[in-house]
């Protein structure tokens, strides 16, 4: 990895509080680690045999079922790993138990992404939540992601460069269809921020694609020139 580009794994807030309240890995309960080394040998990163637009594991590399069905308006997707053992584990925690401290972990693994495909870009921001969703939640798990990482590579973070303007059901239990069709015209972008810009886009899963799509639209809607996404995990196809 290069020179100054790589977070902490725990920064200085963090190590603040881990003194006083010492982690457990959230997958095995280990003392000492937010997920401990064991836990992330034994996650599955993709780094071989995936789809060049949409970075789903496939067995033929000219041959990836999802994009054959979808319409992707982002140049290019990527994950780190797939969304299953202590990396799922972890994504939940985050999610759902506030276990905020994940969050610079995560970012740590997508700058690894970021360097290994050479992407340039000029914004990144992070899939939004509708407004009564993140007043519910508290915070945008992407977000807490996103911010540490623009910082570590250099680019700006802007959380208005995209909206979620319109509810929706949760995406849990649908097929690509419902999914596309749950999240149509759910999102807008401004054009003051996006314009002319190669916006990257972060999230926590991807599973059919159709969450980066539809911000992917709304983006280029808005005048942006190139759309990229990274999440920490992928579902398979």
């Amino acid at each position: 990895m290069e020179s100054g580009l790589r977070l902490n794994p725990r920064g200085s807030i963090w190590k603040i509080i881990d003194w006083f309240y010492p982690p457990n890995c959230v997958a095995c309960g280990c003392d000492g680690y937010a997920i401990c080394p064991k836990c992330i040998d034994s996650a599955l990163p993709i780094i071989d045999s995936f789809c060049n637009i949409c970075g789903k594991p496939v067995d033929d590399l000219q041959d990836c079922s999802l994009c054959k069905k979808s319409n992707f308006q982002f140049t290019y997707a990527r994950a780190a790993f797939l969304y299953d053992g202590a990396i799922r584990t972890a994504i939940k925690k985050l999610k759902y138990a506030h276990q905020l401290g994940l969050s610079e972990l995560f970012a740590n693994f997508l700058i690894s992404v970021y360097l290994r495909e050479r992407w340039e870009v000029d914004l990144v921001t992070a899939v939004p939540l509708y407004k009564k969703r993140f007043a519910s939640r508290g915070f945008n798990q992407s977000e807490w992601i996103a911010k540490p990482f623009a910082k570590a590579i250099g680019k700006p973070f802007s959380s208005g460069a995209i909206q979620k303007t319109i509810h929706t059901t949760p995406q849990v239990g649908l097929n690509q269809n419902e999914r596309k069709n749950n999240l149509r015209n759910a999102f807008s972008a401004e054009p003051v921020i996006v314009r002319n810009k190669k916006v990257l886009i972060i999230d926590d899963v991807m599973t059919t694609g159709s969450t980066f799509n539809e911000c992917a639209s709304a983006l280029l809607k808005a005048g942006a020139s190139e759309i990229y996404c990274l999440s920490v995990a992928s579902t398979t196809l």
